[in-house]
């Protein structure tokens, strides 16, 4: 396997990044938190998923709803592509999508469906579907925070681990399952044992049982008797119900014409009540209207209005005139004034333009006065008749308005007088109405008692009812009993015929039974004694192998690791022992470089030790390597050179800050984080 290149989307520091993988040596340099490690999970994230436990918060960049990654990578000449996608909801982050392209054809697969699919690729056990994947953790990929987790681990634990990643946990289920078998066979042989010695037992039991058969018969035969006597009861009392029934129906029929007879009454009443109150609203009215209509009286008035209205026009007229007349007379006295005074200031006619002597001036002056004096005479007269017909004038318009008062009030008489005439008119035809009304309202009351004697006449069987259902219930209880009692003889029969039937093909196979028995204890004693031993023996000499290789493989990591002359080898559970001359050093109390030794060295001899067990994975050539040198001193770091030459993988990748490590690689990908975003800075591939 060989990867090609990852692209990530909000996936924890990356808004968005794509990164390409040659094959032999790269180093992920950059500062601590610049998204190193970031790009390990995001690879693991592609392969597997979201891992047992593993949430997906932990991947997804904080306050994004969407992420992506992108794997490409390539196997046994296939080109593959890996889709996944995380999204956010409203209380967590869940795997949205996957999908997987080879050679371009693209499937949309599950989580589960994919990563199915990948192990396959990958040829892993299929095991690791539904669990967290060692295999890989320990043979590609080991975070760097869970590098000493192993080594740290209780004994007990650590050996399981290495059980389950070797295979050969397969020893420890075989025998598991060998003490479930061999306790299984015992218990069957004791059974089996159990039958072969009650065989003359169930002989007399068959006997006795269909003995017990014939005795069932004749019962049922009785209660088959008792059951159509409980049938025929039963259907005399529903006979009787329902005749009785029809009769409440009839009774029930005769109330519900009540009900409605008493809304009918109701509805009469009320009617009945309101036309009695309009009758004597219509008589009050009748006998408060006193003054009687007079039409001689009201057309006589209307001609004295018509009469008023033609001199009051005549008036209005003359009074125009006289006005106008008045109003001539002004202009001309006032045009004579004007005369006067200009007379004075003429001295040379404008007509013939000789001049003008006093005398003339003089006699022109007394005609014009006298002109003015007559004209003012004129008009004394006229104002005095202006007045008079103003007068008059005034009170013809006051008599107007007198008469048409007059005639508002008779037009009122008028229409309050059509109105009595039509409010007599309806109280004869309310009391013939009401005349109905009492006829319906004694014809309905005649009804109702009518129905109340019948109602009362059929109430008696209300009583009679209730008896015979109370009856009725009683017989279907026994009637249902019956029933019930010969369906319990029946299926104690069935039962029984059953029961005789698997007697006797037990007694027929009592011999087969008895070889059986002789066979399974063969097969137990055999399980137990031989196979066992050799399944112990087996495993034991597996691991002593193992132990013994990976011990060599771990002391030889370890000496390229280390500057100092220690000796390291495992004991039987697999724990790292370090001596130094003739003292055994605790783990706890190593350097930090040396502790980070002791990780890096067990890592890469398991490493070695499962690709040699598991020669056919296709990861066996990818090796990934989380800041290995975490705490090395500079001539621990001048040694990870060697390592790095020592092993024999097509693809390693690195992750590690320290600048020296560059010199011995064949790729540097640089990388930064810029506002908490982490880039990729450059690719010197």
């Amino acid at each position: 396997m060989n990867l090609k290149k990852i692209k990530l989307k909000n996936i924890r520091s990356y808004s968005e990044g794509e990164i390409s993988f040659p094959e032999g040596s790269i180093l992920l340099s950059g500062d601590i938190g610049s998204g190193k490690t970031s790009i390990l999970l995001a690879i693991e994230y592609a392969l597997f998923g979201l891992q047992p436990g593993q949430r997906g918060s932990s991947l997804l960049a904080n306050g994004k709803n969407l992420g992506e990654v992108t794997l490409e990578f390539e196997i046994n000449g296939k080109n593959i592509i890996i889709e996944r996608r995380l999204r956010r909801g409203s209380k967590t982050v869940t795997q949205d999508y996957s999908a997987i392209t080879i050679n371009g054809q693209k499937i949309e697969l599950s989580v589960t469906e994919l990563k199915t699919k990948i192990l396959q690729l990958l040829n892993y056990p299929s095991e690791f579907v539904k669990k967290t994947n060692l295999l890989y953790r320990f043979t590609v990929y080991t975070p760097q925070e869970e590098m000493k987790q192993i080594i740290l681990e209780d004994p007990e634990s650590r050996l399981n681990i290495l059980r389950h990643i070797f295979g050969i946990d397969k020893y420890k289920r075989i025998k598991e399952n060998l003490l479930i078998l061999t306790a299984k066979l015992r218990e069957e042989s004791r059974i089996l044992q159990v039958e072969v010695r009650d065989l003359e037992e169930n002989r007399n039991k068959l006997d006795s049982i269909k003995k017990f058969v014939k005795l069932l018969f004749t019962k049922v035969e009785e209660k088959q008797k008792i059951f159509q006597i409980r049938i025929y009861e039963r259907k005399a009392i529903e006979e009787e119900a329902k005749k009785i029934e029809s009769k409440i129906k009839e009774k029930e029929k005769f109330e519900r014409e009540i009900d409605k007879t008493k809304i009918m009454l109701m509805n009469k009443e009320e009617q009945l009540y309101k036309e009695e109150k309009d009758i004597t609203e219509l008589e009050k009215k009748i006998s408060e209207f006193k003054e009687p209509f007079e039409e001689s009286l009201f057309n006589k008035i209307i001609e004295e209005i018509k009469t008023k209205k033609i001199g009051i026009e005549e008036l209005n007229k003359n009074y125009i005139n006289v006005s106008g007349k008045i109003n001539s007379l002004n202009i001309k006295k006032q045009e004579d004034l004007q005369k006067k005074e200009r007379i004075f200031k003429i001295d040379i006619c404008p007509t013939c333009l000789q001049d003008v002597s006093d005398t003339h001036k003089h006699n022109i002056l007394n005609e014009t006065e006298s002109q003015i004096t007559k004209i003012e005479n004129q008009t004394k007269e006229l104002d005095e008749k202006l007045q008079e017909i103003g007068s008059l004038l005034e009170k013809e318009k006051i008599s107007l308005t007198e008469l048409e008062s007059k005639i508002s009030q008779l037009e009122i008489l008028k229409i309050k007088t059509e109105e009595i005439k039509l409010s007599k008119e309806k109280i004869l035809s309310l009391k013939k109405l009401k005349e109905e009304l009492d006829k319906d309202t004694e014809f309905l009351n005649k009804h109702m008692e009518f129905l109340k004697e019948s109602v009362l006449e059929f109430s008696k069987f209300d009583n009679l009812f209730k008896i015979k259902q109370e009856e009725l219930k009683q017989a279907f209880q026994n009637e249902k009993q019956a029933e019930i009692e010969i369906a319990e003889l029946k299926k104690e029969l069935e039962l029984t015929k059953k029961e005789i039937k698997l007697l006797e093909e037990k007694i027929l196979e009592i011999e087969k039974i008895k070889e059986k028995l002789i066979h399974i204890l063969d097969i137990e004693k055999w399980l137990s004694n031989n196979f066992s031993n050799l399944i112990s023996f087996t495993e034991k000499n597996i691991m002593i192998k193992l132990r013994e290789e990976f011990s060599k493989l771990f002391n030889k990591w370890f000496g390229m690791l280390t500057t100092d002359a220690f000796y390291v080898h495992l004991d039987e559970n697999f724990t790292p022992i370090i001596t130094q001359g003739e003292f055994e050093l605790d783990y706890a109390f190593l350097s930090g470089g040396e502790r980070t030794a002791v990780a890096l060295a067990y890592r890469l001899s398991l490493n070695q030790i499962i690709n040699s067990l598991l020669s056919k994975i296709k990861t066996r050539h990818l090796v990934i390597l989380d800041e290995p040198t975490d705490g090395f001193s500079e001539q621990q770091l001048d040694k990870v050179r060697d390592v790095l030459q020592e092993l024999d993988v097509n693809q390693l990748i690195l992750v590690s800050h320290e600048q020296k490590i560059e010199g011995f690689v064949d790729n540097v990908i640089r990388l930064k984080k810029e506002r908490g975003v982490s880039i990729i800075e450059n690719q010197n591939l």
